[in-house]
């Protein structure tokens, strides 16, 4: 705050003013650590308040920051020794957020008559950023970014939802979307996604607890702000339904989605290591076939086999991504111990930062019983009664859990499971059934729920013979081919595939799909995230 060097010789004048600057000397405006003591724990609210203290300390001392605007530029690597790459990215969207804030500068000025009054504070600019032009410019909003919600329009169960911060009923969290939709059409008739995507996002970060779409551990699903987007573009479209301007934007509608094989990858292809070359690379995967042709499958367990297929992790996403697509026939020729269990589980960590075995037992642990309980009490089709029937309590949860998110986004199980005799080797496999091209799961034994082990097969082949016989091995192995191998989500199980991806394994892209090309594609299937949110509001009772 700046002050003028000289005030007229009022001595009352001066009194009031005296007062003033003593009242907001003893009120300061908030120093960037006190800032930093409140933003950091509002980001990671689930993380230990020494990693809290950690993360401040880096920022306010070692990495030199010195307000909120410089919070632009952190980066994820600053936090690796003490984050998970998701709490990062979580951390600095948050930073990005609170970076973008606008303030405004306070001067007092002299009066312009012989009186110094309470007015002698002025608003005389926006204070100017580093990248604005000039500082007398102001800073024009859109629509969306300056629309306020008629919160006073709204059920009395959503304002009560907010201030305990509790999440309302589907149906109040209806008639809101009804209220805001009508109250956005004001101001345009048919507003876009984008427009619309702003308006969900600034509610979501005013009132997380009530809105975002999260899981348990407070990640948030692509942005927390999904659900409630896909509700208010549908409310809006049906709106607009019989206009002319509706049907010529969904004649002409497509939208463009980041290419398929990238989606979700954080080391799509790497860079070739310093220390390596393409000959030593190479020298490696000549030591891989090798071990293989002496000891097999049972190679796979060697610790010198897991140091080798890390380190020539380079040279197998080449060999993936090279052009014209390989066929799996090539590239388990080249690389073996990739089609195995554990190179299966090692090369997706590498790939997408998350052990995705770990990550679905976690799910289970987490949500599992929670699902079971909510189809329960109330199913959503007659298969899915029929499921809930035919499952008993020693089943593993893994296997009772997928099939009931088949039957609920009424998806068959042959998309996703192949069921085959107990004794059958991958020969009689490949011999006797019509095996299709996209990954199955094939489990093998008297019933599905009652198997001894599991195999694995893409292109109509097996690819892959499980050890352990769990449902949910084989389900860590199934689901990671998609993203080692580049393949979309069969439409068969399209729905199932993208909850597993956002619910239990935990990639949530903002943009792209998995999902193959559809009339009305979204970042996020609607029927997915209708379930998501339903999870979400079942939970806060469950629990």
């Amino acid at each position: 705050m700046q002050m003028q060097d000289t005030i007229p010789d009022h001595t009352a004048d001066q009194e009031d003013l005296t007062a003033f600057i003593s009242q907001n000397q003893y009120s300061p405006m908030p120093t960037f650590l006190e800032k930093m003591m409140e933003i950091v724990p509002r980001a990671l609210p689930n993380i230990p308040e020494s990693i809290h203290s950690a993360i401040i300390d880096r920022i306010v001392n070692a990495g030199g920051f010195t307000s909120i605007k410089e919070l632009r530029y952190v980066k994820e690597d600053d936090f690796a020794d003490l984050l998970p790459l998701v709490r990062r990215r979580q951390l600095l969207e948050v930073f990005q957020i609170e970076s973008k804030v606008i303030t405004v500068n306070l001067e007092i000025v002299p009066s312009s008559t012989t009186e110094v009054s309470s007015n002698c504070l002025s608003i005389i600019s926006p204070s100017r950023s580093e990248d604005s032009p000039s500082a007398s410019q102001p800073v024009r909003k859109t629509w969306p970014e300056s629309f306020k919600v008629p919160w006073d329009l709204m059920p009395a169960e959503i304002c009560t939802a907010i201030s305990s911060c509790k999440r309302p009923s589907p149906g109040a969290r209806r008639q809101m979307v009804r209220i805001m939709s009508d109250e956005m059409r004001k101001y345009e008739l048919n507003p876009t996604r984008a427009q619309c995507l702003v308006v969900c996002r600034n509610i979501v970060h005013q009132y997380p607890e009530s809105f975002a779409d999260q899981r348990d551990n407070g990640q948030l699903l692509d942005g927390g702000y999904a659900s409630l987007l896909i509700q208010v573009k549908n409310r809006i479209e049906n709106l607009n339904r019989a206009s002319s301007f509706h049907q010529h934007r969904s004649a002409s509608h497509g939208q463009k989605r980041g290419p398929t094989d990238t989606y979700g990858c954080t080391r799509f292809q790497p860079s070739l290591p310093t220390e390596e070359t393409e000959d030593t690379m190479e020298t490696k995967r000549q030591q891989l076939e090798e071990i293989y042709s002496q000891d097999g499958t049972a190679g796979a367990e060697r610790p010198q086999v897991k140091k080798l297929m890390d380190s020539t992790f380079y040279l197998q996403r080449s060999h993936i991504n090279v052009v014209p697509t390989p066929t799996i026939a090539t590239l388990k020729a080249k690389w073996p111990y990739l089609f195995s269990h554990k190179g299966l589980y090692s090369h997706f960590e590498l790939l997408t930062d998350i052990p995705v075995l770990r990550s679905l037992d976690l799910a289970m642990e987490e949500c599992g019983k929670v699902i079971v309980e909510m189809f329960k009490t109330k199913p959503t089709n007659a298969r899915m009664k029929e499921v809930l029937r035919q499952l008993d309590d020693d089943v593993e949860l893994s296997y009772q859990v997928i099939h009931l998110l088949l039957s609920h986004f009424s998806e068959d199980v042959s998309g996703l499971i192949v069921l085959a005799d107990g004794y059958a080797t991958a020969a009689d496999l490949e011999s006797s059934l019509s095996l299709p091209a996209t990954p199955r799961l094939i489990l093998l034994g008297e019933t599905g729920s009652r198997f001894q082990r599991w195999m694995l097969s893409i292109e109509g082949q097996i690819v892959c013979e499980g050890i352990q016989s769990t449902f949910v091995t084989g389900l860590a192995s199934f689901f990671s081919c998609f993203y080692i191998f580049n393949l979309q989500y069969q439409e068969e199980a399209a729905c199932t595939l993208e909850f597993i991806q956002r619910r239990f394994v935990g990639i949530n892209p903002e943009k792209g799909t998995k999902a193959a090309k559809g009339k009305k594609r979204r970042t996020v299937n609607s029927h997915v995230a209708s379930l998501l949110r339903r999870l979400m509001d079942f939970q806060w009772d469950f629990i």
